[in-house]
């Protein structure tokens, strides 16, 4: 905070609406912690940071308040991995139960496009397992490699958008 009123003490309160945006850098790997146990929680990212910086504001010195008593973060070690691939094939093999409706619904479209052919026994859904034979890094490969080709699409057609609006 500012102090608003330059040699006086006084300090800006800030906004009195009910909420405020703050904008913060945090690495991968946390920011994964962050939504598998939002997941976990049945809670939105925002609301498992809110309420664990409103913890250590009322008791900072007490780290393992943090994390709910039945979350193991051992889970997150478990999932993690910055290959997406990889990610995405953990967690369905290990927690398919915490994939968000998107991850699911991209999950179903790798199926219907061929993506885990030859590398996942039939039937193609969350309960597949890998071949005995499989190459699981070629086939964190071709996920990784289906997941950029989306992201490139959805981008070219934010910029048709955005070019849309223009013109308008």
């Amino acid at each position: 905070m500012q102090d608003s009123y330059p040699g006086t003490g006084r300090v800006d309160l800030g906004s009195r609406s009910k909420s405020e945006v703050i904008t913060i850098r945090i690495n991968p790997k946390v920011k994964f912690g962050l939504e598998i146990m939002a997941r976990h929680n049945n809670a939105s990212v925002a609301q498992m940071v809110e309420t664990a910086i409103y913890r250590m504001l009322k008791d900072p010195f007490n780290n393992s308040r943090y994390i709910h008593d039945d979350f193991d973060p051992s889970i997150i070690n478990k999932l993690w991995s910055p290959h997406r691939g990889e990610r995405l094939l953990r967690m369905v093999f290990e927690h398919p139960e915490l994939l968000s409706y998107e991850e699911e619904v991209v999950w179903n479209n790798m199926a219907r496009e061929g993506v885990f052919d030859g590398y996942l026994e039939p039937p193609l859904d969350l309960s597949s397992r890998p071949l005995p034979d499989a190459d699981l890094h070629a086939l964190e490969d071709r996920i990784a490699s289906f997941l950029d080709a989306l992201d490139a699409a959805e981008r070219e057609e934010a910029e048709k958008k955005k070019k849309a609006k223009k013109k308008a």
